[in-house]
């Protein structure tokens, strides 16, 4: 792929901020980035996702450089292990299209080139739009219930959770929640949520709410639904988890985060494998 379209364009401040690179490849076009301590606590389920987002988007970008574009599905599933540092990318390519919208796949490769996940995503083609601004964000409780057995550890209070700025982690009956007290440092170029990053919240909250101190959840596939922009402006994002079903070797949760009325704007379903707890005493 000889033109590169995306660097005439105004960089993605969430991108830009991660320290994700996007560039082509041989296979379509690949994003990257470099692992170190401040990824500890994201996940490998919502490092892909984040990766897997940005990656099909610039794929099915090159089919429509001229418009708009937002993330209607992506669909994460884990297939091994990551280490703790190296380079980690995602090559993605447009595939099939239907009406405005397009369906892109993505690999991602950890530094010796084993992959480690995969995605498919659907992108809706659309006209430019300005941004938008809402009000303050209040999410109503879900009606769902589950136990409450308190984890030991405060599951945002990770590197990745303070580089971020997650603040006023919660667990009651229903489930979890915290908030991303400054959104304008991970836009996109609407002035939204970047997609990617909302998945990933919503993978933590999901996957919060299975942990009970006693297993621990290992993501096993992950599927976002995007319903409308999150995070127009500066006010904190509000991100919220509850358990759909917690089995005895496997369970199913839900994130959610919330737009600026309250109303749902990513959706994540998330499927777990509960694994022997590694918390260890702080």
């Amino acid at each position: 792929m000889a033109l590169q379209w995306w660097t005439r364009l105004p960089p993605v401040p969430a991108l830009s901020e991660l320290g994700i690179r996007t560039s082509s490849a041989a296979d379509g076009v690949e994003t990257s980035l470099d692992l170190g301590p401040q990824w500890k606590g994201a996940g490998v389920a919502g490092l892909a996702a984040l990766l897997c987002d940005a990656a099909t988007g610039a794929a099915v970008g090159t089919l429509e450089p001229e418009r708009a574009l937002a993330t209607a599905m992506l669909a994460v599933q884990v297939t091994g292990s990551l280490g703790t540092t190296g380079q980690v990318r995602a090559v993605a390519s447009p595939g099939v299209r239907r009406g405005d919208y397009v369906l892109a796949t993505a690999n991602v490769l950890d530094d010796s080139g084993t992959e480690f996940a995969r995605a498919t995503s659907w992108w809706a083609i659309r006209e430019p739009r300005a941004p938008r601004h809402g009000g303050p964000i209040d999410i109503p409780p879900p009606a769902r219930t589950a136990p409450f057995i308190p984890p030991p550890v405060d599951s945002i209070n990770t590197p990745f959770g303070h580089r971020l700025g997650l603040t006023g982690f919660r667990r009651d009956r229903v489930g979890t929640s915290f908030e991303l007290t400054d959104p304008t440092r991970f836009h996109n170029r609407s002035s939204t949520l970047h997609g990617g990053l909302g998945a990933l919240l919503a993978a933590l909250a999901a996957t919060a709410a299975m942990d009970d101190g006693m297993r621990t959840p290992e993501v096993l596939s992950l599927t976002c639904h995007y319903l409308r922009a999150a995070g127009p402006g500066a006010d904190p994002v509000r991100v919220r988890g509850y358990s759909v079903r917690s089995g005895r070797t496997s369970g199913v949760a839900r994130g959610e985060v919330a737009a600026p009325d309250g109303r749902p704007a990513v959706i994540a379903d998330v499927t777990v494998a509960f694994m022997p707890s590694t918390y260890a005493p702080r």
